[in-house]
């Protein structure tokens, strides 16, 4: 009998387009993906991988968004961005499913920020899950969703290998956007946003060290060279995903091989 295969994609901002390009050379290499986990950035292209997006569509999209899209300056109360522009673009491109619609099973991780507890959301809205997931301290106004506070998944499980493992995967397949030890020394500091996300990245660093090695597969497109706050370099990170997925394709089949006559 096949493996169940889980796929966890982990949080990078802008360096999580390379999640696309993991996707789509998944996809045409025939590797089953049965769920999905995901966390901040991952969180979304998990969704739309669930929902059941046409992938190159997608990186279309990806090139024609621009920030006033989803940024809704506010008075700063819990966050810069009050977050409804981009839960409203995650309406559409999640097509308003709730998960029990999704061809996939997904989960997205969020944290609450009172308790400090992490949360795996697979109930309800999709879109109201990811918003919570990429509720980024300090830019994004955290989501209240049922009694709790919830922030980016990333706070507690930048790569939610765990959970894909916990919901039933026997082969996780783990993407790391955040590879190639980036210094924020190596890029210009612009703007609040780029301080918030380079002090994130920062405090995670040090933690993925301690779990990234149960996952069976990790998949690291190399990006040290592009700032989590890059927007602007989408393509080019949508590209380095696809090149490390290509170079990780016979060790995956490998696996997924030796699983199956084992």
């Amino acid at each position: 009998m096949p493996p169940v295969v889980g796929l966890a994609l982990g949080a990078g901002a802008a360096r999580g387009f390379a999640h696309l390009g993991v996707l789509q050379v998944l996809r045409q290499e025939g590797i089953p993906i049965h769920l999905i986990s995901g966390s901040s950035i991952g969180s979304v292209f998990g969704a739309l991988y669930a929902v059941g997006h046409d992938l190159q569509m997608l990186e279309k999209v990806a090139h024609e968004l621009k920030q006033n899209f989803f940024v809704d300056v506010t008075v700063p109360r819990l966050g810069l961005l009050r977050g409804k522009k981009i839960e409203d673009l995650l309406r559409v491109l999640t097509k308003d499913m709730t998960f029990d619609q999704l061809q996939v099973p997904f989960y997205a991780v969020a944290v609450d920020i009172e308790k400090g507890e992490r949360v795996v959301l697979n109930e309800g809205s999709v879109a109201e899950a990811v918003r919570a997931s990429i509720a980024i301290p300090g830019i994004f106004q955290p989501k209240e969703w049922q009694g709790r506070l919830l922030v980016d998944g990333a706070v507690l499980d930048r790569i939610p290998i765990d959970v894909a493992r916990e919901k039933g995967a026997q082969v996780v397949i783990a993407v790391d956007v955040k590879y190639g030890g980036y210094e924020v020394t190596n890029h210009k500091v612009r703007s609040i946003f780029d301080i918030m996300l380079q002090s994130v990245e920062l405090l995670e660093r040090e933690l993925i060290k301690y779990y990234i090695v149960e996952a069976d597969v990790v998949i690291r497109p190399n990006l040290s060279h592009i700032s989590p706050a890059a927007f602007d370099r989408i393509g080019e990170c949508v590209e380095q995903g696809r090149v490390a997925t290509v170079e990780a394709i016979p060790r995956i089949k490998e696996l997924i091989e030796s699983r199956l006559t084992g």
